[in-house]
């Protein structure tokens, strides 16, 4: 029979050795896989690396133009115009623009096909140049009369609407355009469409309204009798009529276009500078105008000193 002490010292060994081992799984000494302990704690995390501040770049300079306040008044200034040609390299450019192939001719300005409603009525603003060559009859025909006459600053003639800063000559007249368009530009108002006309240009008013309404209803921008013989389209100038949109697009290039041709007529093509026929179309004469002479079985009309011939 076993004693009472017997059994105390068997459990107090029992106790001490599960105590034993316990301790001995919990600090990973003994290899139980096939044992739980209950819950286990995850390790604490490692400690936080040493913070470095992220690398940037060093500071540079932005490229492209400067911005200080000085150069940005400098960059809101209007843009001056380019550096005329010299003589040479005038002649030169006109030279390479004629040497190349002839554009194809657009097409006759009641041929085109319309695209929209013909308008009864449409707005227009015609200018001449008036000058010491005109005739004292200048207005003799209505198309003259309802024109805004162009005049030089010292001119002594009469008949001037508008009279300009400075004075031309024949070799100028290009620059005496500009200056024109630079003021129908600045206009509160602006017009339908927008006709050049010479001194010496036959054409009855019913023919020029009748003109402007069929183009109204066509895509054709400049109407006139047009020349291929550049690289761009341009009208001769005895008559040249364009559309508002027209005025538009070339008053930004005014103040900055080298005038390379002492002709008004090619350098406003110049302003255009395109080969698209789309937006050009022919009138013909003698069915639309005439240009310096007129003849019928009742009255015949004669220029007999072309303007060009004084300078």
């Amino acid at each position: 029979m076993i004693s009472f002490t017997k059994y105390r010292v068997i459990i107090v060994s029992i106790t001490a050795l599960v105590v034993l081992v316990t301790l001995a799984a919990s600090y990973h000494l003994l290899d139980f896989p096939n044992v739980s302990l209950g819950r286990q704690h995850p390790p604490p995390p490692p400690p936080p690396p040493h913070h470095h501040p992220p690398h940037r770049p060093p500071h540079k300079v932005p490229e492209g133009p400067p911005t200080t306040p000085e150069k940005l008044q400098e960059q809101e200034k209007p843009q001056q115009k380019e550096e005329k040609m010299t003589p040479e390299q005038q002649h030169a450019f006109i030279e390479e623009q004629r040497n190349k192939p002839h554009l194809p001719h657009p097409a006759e300005l009641y041929s085109l096909k319309r695209v929209r409603k013909v308008p009864e009525k449409v707005t227009s603003t015609i200018f001449m140049f008036r000058g010491d060559f005109s005739s004292d009859l200048y207005d003799l025909f209505a198309i003259q009369k309802r024109a805004t006459r162009y005049c030089d600053k010292d001119t002594t003639v009469d008949g001037c609407d508008v009279k300009l800063a400075k004075n031309y000559k024949w070799g100028t007249l290009s620059e005496k355009l500009f200056d024109s368009l630079e003021l129908m530009c600045k206009a509160p108002e602006k017009t339908d469409f927008y006709v050049k006309i010479d001194d010496d240009l036959i054409m009855p008013e019913s023919k020029l309204e009748d003109a402007m309404r069929t183009m109204a209803a066509t895509d054709c921008q400049v109407a006139g009798g047009i020349a291929v013989d550049y690289g761009f389209y341009w009208a001769v100038g005895q008559i040249y009529i364009f559309k508002r949109a027209v005025l538009e697009k070339i008053c930004p290039q005014l103040p900055v276009t080298n005038i390379f041709h002492s002709s008004e007529d090619i350098s406003f093509g110049s302003l255009l500078n395109t080969t698209d026929k789309s937006m050009f179309c022919n009138l013909h004469k003698p069915e639309n105008h005439w240009h310096k002479k007129y003849k019928d079985r009742r009255v015949e009309i004669k220029y007999y000193i072309q303007h060009n011939e004084r300078r």
